[in-house]
């Protein structure tokens, strides 16, 4: 039993497999999307604010894209084994991949409501769009404070105690 609840960390491949795809699908709508707005652009069909939107659209896909390829590589690197990768992609716990995602779920938000706000639409949906975002922020931000705050109090209780990653577990 012991041996079949080890190998089951294997399990994680399937969401690994499953985001680098999606990641993979995010880059290439990014590419697809970046050639029909230079088209649009070129052909003079976007023109001012409306080219903007179909910019930051473009970069949003992008923005998502790369985020599920970080996630799909940290949580190779938390359950399967060691990868040669910069190190601001790799997490160790689940915890900073939390904070990761956080960090790029900000931006995007931020991309959408620039594009609500050069779309030039009812200024009061803008506003309170604009408010619901800023909440969701907050509320991230606040999250990963706490969180940031509990490792550094566990760590000043148990300073000999360090997380391990699924490289650390074979040595």
């Amino acid at each position: 039993m012991k041996k079949l609840i080890e190998k089951s960390r294997y399990l994680a491949l399937i969401g690994v497999l499953v985001l680098f795809v999606c990641s993979l699908t995010a880059y290439v709508l990014g590419i697809y999307k970046t050639f029909q707005t230079i088209a649009a652009i070129s052909l003079g069909e976007a023109k001012g604010d409306f080219a903007l939107v179909a910019l930051f659209d473009c970069l949003d896909t992008i923005l998502i894209a790369t985020a599920l390829l970080v996630i799909s590589v940290s949580l190779y690197e938390l359950f399967i084994g060691e990868l040669e990768v910069p190190d601001w992609m790799l997490v160790r716990n689940l915890s900073e991949l939390k904070a990761k995602f956080t960090f790029v779920i900000i931006p995007v938000m931020a991309v959408k409501f620039l594009q609500k706000l050069l779309q030039g639409e009812d200024a009061l949906a803008t506003f309170y769009y604009g408010v619901g975002i800023s909440l969701v922020i907050l509320a991230l931000a606040a999250f990963n404070y706490v969180s940031e705050k509990e490792k550094m109090d566990e760590l000043k209780i148990h300073p000999e105690e360090d997380e391990t990653r699924a490289q650390d577990l074979r040595n």
